[in-house]
């Protein structure tokens, strides 16, 4: 299991400041040691543009690929930049991001917004489900929302109990 980095703004925004940066940055994870068709495992390809992202071929089979195929961005037409800089938004509020807050910032529609916020929930939903918590484990509880009328405050209240557990 890796370890997670914080990165800062500045130099998320120094990294990944062009499409081709991130494109570049896809193709190295999906690639590491140079394209290798996922067919038939042969490393010559063509390389074509398309409307928005370099479509690759194997010379020896023709199949195709793009460095978005098996991602939340697949078949996508917005820039990699705004997916991205949503996916930095979304991993680093612990408050939540909304699909409000993302179609203002990256200026998309709010069908768009919401649409990826729901695909990388989805695939951070997909990567925590391969970790158990192991070692010491922290729990902490909370409650959330004014006491009901008469009602009592902390402990002992009628408002669902939120649990939060930490492995460290």
């Amino acid at each position: 299991m890796s370890r997670y980095q914080k990165m800062s703004l500045i130099s998320f925004q120094k990294q990944f400041s062009t499409e081709e940066a991130c494109h570049d940055y896809l193709f190295s994870l999906k690639w590491s040691n140079g394209f290798c068709c996922e067919k038939c495992g042969h490393d010559a390809y063509f390389e074509t543009k398309t409307r928005k992202h370099k479509l690759y071929e194997c010379k020896k089979c023709r199949y195709q690929a793009t460095v978005t195929v098996g991602t939340v961005m697949e078949k996508t037409r917005t820039d990699l930049i705004k997916w991205f800089l949503a996916i930095y938004m979304i991993a680093h509020d612990k408050r939540g991001v909304s699909a409000t807050r993302l179609s203002v910032e990256l200026e998309v529609t709010y069908k768009t917004a919401w649409l990826m916020l729901h695909k990388i929930r989805q695939a951070m939903r997909k990567r925590d489900a391969n970790y158990t918590l192991a070692g010491i484990v922290e729990l902490d509880d909370a409650f959330f929302g004014a006491p009901s009328e008469g009602g009592k405050r902390g402990r002992g209240t009628d408002k669902t109990k939120v649990l939060v557990g930490l492995s460290l």
